[in-house]
């Protein structure tokens, strides 16, 4: 007797854990199922896409291209056209009328105006005539001042009538008082050429001159310098070159003799300025320059040829806008000659600039 009996295959042998589909369905199953939906669903996309009035509508896309052409020739031969042919811009014109209007206005809206009768030539000669007889002498001679000073006022004419040469122009208040108001309070320093003398007294050293047999001393007088310069003002340096003429007595004690001394100097000059107010600057400077130098002693003349040199400090005030004054102390010295020793002293100078 047979005993009839299932085997259980899951229990002998379990399904893979990654199988999503029972066990009696046939192999491959699944990517059967897997396949039909991805080209169901590719279907779908295509024909609802805008690609497929590409794939399905090629007729219709040949129809709108030719159009589009069409559209193009046509809009090119219409620039052509407009670029063949002259460009006319009309001008704008604007109504203007060089004429006044001397229509009248209307009866309703013309203004009412009161009727005056003007009396005649005769009326108002007869009524001064009457005035004049019944005013008193007195109250006449006042209307006729009157009348005078109101004639005399008023021009005869307005062709003959001109402005006296007295009167200024029209404007020239106004500009003065502008230039009164911008001007400004003190002298302004001006930059350029200028000139001007100078004076002062010297204060010479003693010195000495030469002989065939040695040396005659001497003891210095004071004396007087002046003199012509001209130079340039760049702002805070000067140069200028001067002429001056010194002189001075000499005498010897010893044996009563005595003379003077006479220079002639061609000298050039460099000066520094240094501001200190409004009006006043510092200046020092060194010069160099050609000495003619003439001595008469006793009876004998020494003269010569030298170079000369100075030293200057002083100071220097702007009176106005176009001129200063200068005061200054300078040493002076020159080279010794064979005829006599070196001259050398002391000057307080005086002097004036003038703008050119």
């Amino acid at each position: 007797m047979k005993i009839g009996y299932n085997v259980n295959n899951s229990i002998s042998h379990p399904p893979h854990p990654r199988r999503a589909v029972p066990a009696n369905l046939p192999p491959g199953a699944f990517f059967f199922l897997m396949g039909i939906f991805k080209k169901s669903l590719f279907i779908a996309l295509v024909f609802s896409s805008p690609f497929s009035s590409l794939l399905f509508g090629v007729d219709d896309l040949a129809q709108k291209i030719a159009d589009l052409r069409l559209k193009s020739s046509a809009h090119g031969r219409f620039v052509n056209e407009l670029l063949a042919n002259d460009l006319e811009i009309d001008p704008i014109k604007v109504p203007f009328s060089s004429t006044i209007d001397t229509e009248p206005l209307p009866p309703e809206k013309a203004p009412i105006l009161p009727s005056v009768d003007l009396p005649t030539l005769d009326s108002y000669s007869s009524e001064n005539d009457q005035a004049e007889e019944v005013l008193p002498e007195e109250v006449s001679k006042e209307v006729e001042s009157i009348e005078q000073r109101e004639v005399g006022s008023v021009p005869q004419s307005t062709e003959t009538s001109t402005v006296p040469a007295s009167d200024p122009p029209l404007g020239t208040e106004e500009l003065t008082a502008y230039e009164d108001l911008y001007a400004p309070k003190t002298p302004q320093r001006r930059i350029g050429y200028y000139f001007g003398p100078f004076i002062g007294p010297v204060f010479p050293d003693d010195s000495a001159v030469r002989t065939g047999t040695g040396k005659l001393g001497y003891h210095s007088d004071s004396g007087v310098t002046a003199g012509l310069r001209i130079g340039n003002d760049f702002g805070a340096t000067r140069i200028e070159g001067e002429y001056g003429f010194t002189t001075h007595g000499i005498d010897d004690p010893s044996t009563g003799g005595s003379g003077k001394v006479q220079m002639h100097n061609l000298q050039s000059r460099f000066i520094l300025e240094k501001t200190i107010g409004e009006r006043a600057d510092l200046r020092g400077g060194i010069g160099l320059g050609l000495s003619f130098i003439d001595k008469s002693f006793i009876g004998k003349n020494y003269d010569g040829v030298g170079f000369s040199y100075d030293f200057l400090l002083g100071w220097s005030f702007r009176v106005m806008e176009n001129w200063s004054i200068h005061m200054d102390y300078r040493h002076y010295l020159t080279a010794a000659h064979k005829n006599y020793d070196r001259l050398q002293g002391h000057v307080v100078e005086l002097s004036a600039g003038f703008d050119l």
